[in-house]
């Protein structure tokens, strides 16, 4: 009997050493991983063999209701009708989950053509989410095989809010039917309420807010807004025990700003916030720049997962909720500018990174009873009331009011392979027409289009009573229009009008402009009017401000320099 136990714990202390996660812990670090925005960008089984991440979200199932993968150069074989098929990743999300790690697939990004019309075409896609990636038998391809994802991350980009509470609750229902716990994110921008994913925050069950507190003016080091956020969760989230994580870039490069280098910054800041019963740990854009990142030697992730679980008495779940951080957030008396991440080159052969257009401003809303209905070309909603019917699990529904200025883009990395040549297309693969407002890739059987993304936008907060804009945005200059009569015709003889006045410096062809008007600068630089001043702000590198025309709707931000003549004429 003793030689068996001998046995037994020699075997133990062999064992690879693996955990239980706790949704409850202070100390867990979550990384988007898929995108290789580094370009060093490892297995996905590689990362999770280390201690220091302990959720990991596979970026991007970037088109939908109509299914659409990306994972840069993970995965390049396809089913035949082009829906990536990834082995390897499927072994991968099984060893992760076999090390304690969750597994999420994150849909969205700020690239690629995903939405909905309506509750009911969201609650469908549930199902279909259920049969492809978790225990649903709908389907006979499934892109990760056998292996089943933990759960389901909304970074949803495209300031079109609708379906997302409906389709959550779908996903509930069928998660009761499981075999196992399911989860569901979501990654706002820390801007709040967040334009796209403002809606099924305050209107359905969520597990988990990765907030990006990057890339705009409520950065860590700016006017830090916790203190909204922990409101949202005590007081407006259906889940009072929703978990916050402190958004931040893994690296330099993986943001144009928001990067904490200083720890001894990064460790004040997580002590103070992590106080409260809401806090769940630190998200990071991506796994490739946080575990490349090197301080001292060591990895910055290693460094993140150090701070949390230092002093892990202090990091538990058992703070009262009554408690609160010492952050507020600090009005402006300027306007805020958008800083671009400038283009970067992968070190890999077969890969590069470019830069996509900025999203655009929605030029009017459906404001009436209970459901917030953006036609499929709205984006960004001004100083209107939004709430979601059939969204909430306890029948009941939350109203968001959104009084924020998009005044720049949720700026995403774009890494198509170096063969191919960014062009416009579709919402479809089998097109090549000029429709969508982001430059993409069509889809083949053997090369994939590769949505890269770093989660990235610049508004102004209703808080904020300088620079909160709550007129909207003129139909001439705004980011898109919503004339339903407007021919496509029309719409680029409009944009081609547009045009010509940016070009001889005119903006929007007026003597004022109005809050949260959209222009462009005579010199391609993207302007946003601020109580009757054009601010303006430059763009990525490689792309430049003119109007654009996809089907009836104009939309006038930052785009790909080479596409510029095709609208000026």
């Amino acid at each position: 009997m003793i030689s068996s136990f001998l046995t037994w714990l020699c075997l133990l202390l062999l064992s690879p050493l693996t955990y239980a996660f706790d949704i409850q812990s202070k100390q867990n670090v979550a990384l988007y991983w898929g995108q290789n925005s580094a370009g060093s960008q490892q297995s996905l089984g590689e990362y999770c063999q280390s201690t220091d991440a302990d959720i990991y979200l596979l970026s991007f199932l970037y088109q939908f209701p109509t299914i659409g993968l990306n994972f840069a150069s993970a995965c390049t074989t396809s089913f035949g009708d082009g829906t990536l098929h990834c082995s390897e990743i499927a072994q991968d999300i099984k060893t992760c989950q076999s090390l304690g790690k969750k597994v999420f697939l994150s849909l969205g990004g700020a690239s690629g053509a995903y939405g909905f019309s309506d509750d009911n075409s969201a609650k469908q896609f549930a199902q279909t989410l259920w049969d492809t990636f978790g225990e649903g038998s709908g389907t006979a391809e499934r892109p990760f095989d056998s292996a089943i994802i933990d759960g389901f991350d909304l970074d949803i980009e495209n300031n079109q809010p609708t379906g997302y509470a409906a389709l959550v609750t779908e996903l509930r229902t069928l998660f009761a039917k499981g075999t196992k716990k399911y989860y569901i994110s979501a990654a706002p921008q820390c801007v709040y309420p967040d334009a796209s994913v403002g809606d099924v925050l305050a209107n359905a069950d969520v597990d988990f807010a990765f907030i990006q507190f990057y890339n705009n003016y409520c950065n860590v080091d700016k006017s830090f807004n916790w203190d909204t956020w922990l409101n949202f969760a005590q007081s407006v989230s259906p889940n009072k025990d929703i978990k916050l994580y402190l958004g931040l870039p893994g690296s330099a490069t993986a943001a144009s700003s928001g990067y904490i280098s200083d720890l001894s910054l990064l460790k004040e800041t997580i002590a103070k916030i992590s106080t409260t019963a809401n806090f769940g740990g630190v998200a990071m854009w991506d796994a490739s720049q946080a575990f490349a990142n090197k301080i001292d030697g060591q990895s910055y992730v290693s460094h993140i997962k150090n701070i949390l679980s230092s002093g892990s008495s202090d990091l538990t779940g058992t703070s009262a909720s009554s408690s609160s951080s010492t952050f507020t957030s600090s009005a402006s008396s300027s306007t805020s500018s958008i800083a671009v991440p400038a283009t970067t080159s992968s070190s890999e052969a077969k890969t590069s990174t470019l830069e996509p257009s900025f999203p655009t401003t929605t030029v009017a809303t459906n404001t009436e009873a209970k459901t917030t209905t953006l036609a499929p070309q709205d984006t960004l909603q001004t100083s209107v009331t939004t709430s979601a019917s059939d969204s909430s699990t306890t029948s009941t529904t939350s109203t968001v009011k959104i009084t924020q200025t998009l005044t720049s883009a949720n700026i995403k990395q774009v890494s198509t392979s170096s063969n191919e040549t960014p062009v416009v297309t579709t919402e479809t693969s089998s097109s090549a027409t000029r429709t969508t407002l982001a430059p993409t890739t069509t889809p083949v059987t053997t090369t994939t289009p590769v949505i890269t993304t770093t989660p990235a936008s610049t508004t102004t907060p209703a808080t904020t009573a300088t620079t909160a804009t709550t007129a909207t945005p003129a139909v001439t200059t705004s980011a898109t229009t919503t004339q339903a009569t407007t021919s496509a015709s029309t719409a680029h003889e409009q944009a081609v009008s547009l045009n010509a006045l940016y070009s001889s410096g005119k903006y929007n062809g007026k003597e004022t402009c109005s809050n949260g008007d959209i222009a462009c600068s005579s010199t391609g630089e993207f302007a946003i009017c601020n109580y009757g001043t054009w601010v303006t702000m430059a763009c990525a590198q490689g792309t430049t401000c003119f109007a654009y025309d996809s089907g009836e709707s104009v939309s006038s931000g930052c785009n790909f320099s080479n596409l510029k003549d095709n609208f000026t004429k």
